[in-house]
């Protein structure tokens, strides 16, 4: 089983992502704070949309989690700051509609 984070605070997502990875024989942990992240997480599936996250924060994540790969998702893509929270450390951000058809995919490739 897979090790696999999600912060959002978005509930009908969080039981979406959770039922479709259930399915693919993954584990899922919701977190409540991003303080919560354990050093033997491999994923971070964090929802950027969320009013505190800032690319700073990704960048706190990373520099606290080594080992972690953390990927965005967003209701709407907007340039400007998909351009800062890649550089910021994302290793990708997806719509979240992408995400829900293709988590299977997507984590086959980021897992």
């Amino acid at each position: 089983m897979s090790d696999i984070l999600l912060y959002t605070n978005d509930l009908e997502l969080g039981a979406t992502l959770s039922e479709r990875l259930l399915h693919g024989n993954k584990s899922i942990m919701f977190l409540d704070h991003l303080n919560n992240i354990k050093n033997n997480s491999n994923l971070l599936i964090i929802d950027l949309d969320d009013t505190g996250i800032n690319p700073k924060t990704i960048v706190k994540i990373i520099d606290n989690n080594s080992t972690i790969r953390v990927v965005g998702i967003m209701k709407e893509i907007q340039k400007n700051k998909w351009d800062e929270y890649r550089q910021a450390g994302c290793e990708m951000i997806y719509l979240r509609s992408v995400l829900i058809k293709n988590i299977d995919t997507i984590l086959s490739n980021n897992t």
